[in-house]
């Protein structure tokens, strides 16, 4: 399924421009070299340093291959997992019409189990700081990071709203020392709670949910087990 609801955005623009794009899904923003698409802006990426708004997209992006819209599906998914990316550019005689997801392929060639692939990120707590969820994003390669209270889920942190205190917290100074810094804030107040999950053996559902949500959760009863982010849907 082609998805044409992109934006093109110039790789030399403020990384500030792109942040409601990221924060919302109603576009997908395909970055710029001059006139050649080139690829995405990966949020593990943003998360990696303090950011200032004044920094360009282009120290941001990942690379995304590009394929012929006469491709079929099973080569498709082969230079997907190739790339790591679950996103693929499509061209039609040299110009971009658009792209493909990771849930595009899996809905082409058969749905696994969510126990076969599924990934077990080390979870959270609501009690933890800030902090700790960006260097747990970090250390474990994923942009959402489970929150459990006695093993049961109880809701998400998505990088993108970490990066929004990432990108707008005021350091301690001199002159207001009791001044308290966001992360250093419990994440409970950027918990996305009702998160549809899934169970072990989900097939149809869990795709529907990747797509809606952007990943899934695996819970066994309301035990927490695994994650499913979209690349994992065609490993």
């Amino acid at each position: 399924m082609l998805r044409e609801n992109f934006k093109l955005i110039d790789k030399n623009e403020e990384i500030s421009n792109i942040f409601g794009y990221l924060y919302e899904d109603r576009f997908f923003p395909i970055i710029m070299d001059g006139k050649k698409a080139w690829g995405i802006v990966d949020i593990r990426l943003l998360l990696k340093r303090k950011l200032s708004i004044n920094e360009k997209i282009k120290d941001f992006v990942v690379g995304l291959p590009k394929i012929d819209a006469s491709y079929s599906i099973k080569k498709a998914k082969q230079i997907m997992l190739k790339s790591g990316q679950p996103y693929l550019l499509v061209t039609y005689e040299g110009e971009l019409i658009g792209y493909i997801t990771a849930i595009d392929i899996a809905m082409a060639l058969g749905n696994k189990k969510a126990k076969d692939i599924m990934k077990f990120i080390q979870p959270i707590k609501e009690e933890d700081r800030v902090a700790t969820a960006i260097s747990m994003l970090r250390k474990q390669g994923v942009s959402i990071i489970p929150v459990v209270k006695d093993d049961k889920l109880i809701g998400v942190v998505r990088a993108r709203d970490l990066i929004k205190i990432e990108t707008t917290h005021d350091k301690k100074t001199d002159y207001h020392p009791e001044k308290t810094s966001p992360l250093d804030m419990q994440v409970k107040g950027l918990l996305e709670r009702g998160i549809r999950v899934v169970g072990p053996e989900a097939r149809e559902e869990l795709i529907k949910i990747v797509d809606k949500q952007g990943f899934a959760i695996v819970c066994e009863g309301k035990k927490y087990k695994g994650l499913i982010e979209l690349i994992d849907l065609i490993r």
